[in-house]
């Protein structure tokens, strides 16, 4: 099953000592001798002491900068700054998850919405529409149904893409996905 964008960030802090032979906590104390308190500069010296990339940003986040996973709607805003006109779409899917089992997990490409444990519906905004991947029980309801693209986000387990473009088809596709 894949980790979501928190889940990882942890694996990732409790695997450095394994796989980098320092932990979070002697990372951090490099960065701290070295003076360097730019997340940026961070990741970069992270990575000459050869953390990998992903695991030089998670360093240097935690440490320095902000960590996106802690401040979800930091995360939205920055998703939908370039489609503001999406946003009142992806909000609807917000209202209509609130009494489900569906729970909000925003990453930095994407949002996804979780049900035990996994991605159950992942939405992005693109120039085509509001973007949403799911597993969708009735996929021959949807006529503009098309195979998910993972590089729009969300699990490669989802099957089908969808382009959403009225809160009738938000609500929709939350009530199925829900169900």
């Amino acid at each position: 099953m894949a980790l979501g964008p928190k889940a990882m960030g942890e694996a990732i802090i409790a695997n450095l000592k394994r796989k980098s032979g320092k932990d979070l906590a002697e990372w951090q104390a490099v960065l701290a001798e070295e003076g360097i308190t730019d997340r940026k500069v961070a990741e970069a010296r992270l990575l000459e002491h050869g953390l990998g990339r992903i695991q030089a940003q998670t360093v240097a986040e935690v440490t320095l900068g902000t960590n996106h996973y802690q401040q979800p709607d930091d995360l939205v805003e920055q998703l939908f700054a370039k489609f503001p006109d999406q946003r009142p779409l992806f909000d609807q899917a917000v209202a209509a998850a609130h009494n489900t089992a569906l729970t909000l997990q925003p990453c930095r490409g994407y949002a996804p919405f979780y049900a035990d444990g996994r991605i159950a519906v992942s939405f992005k905004p693109t120039t085509r529409g509001l973007y949403a991947a799911a597993i969708l029980p009735d996929a021959d309801a949807w006529p503009d149904r098309q195979p998910h693209k993972p590089s729009l986000g969300g699990s490669p387990r989802l099957t089908d893409g969808v382009y959403l473009q009225t809160p009738a088809d938000v609500e929709r596709l939350i009530a199925e996905v829900s169900a």
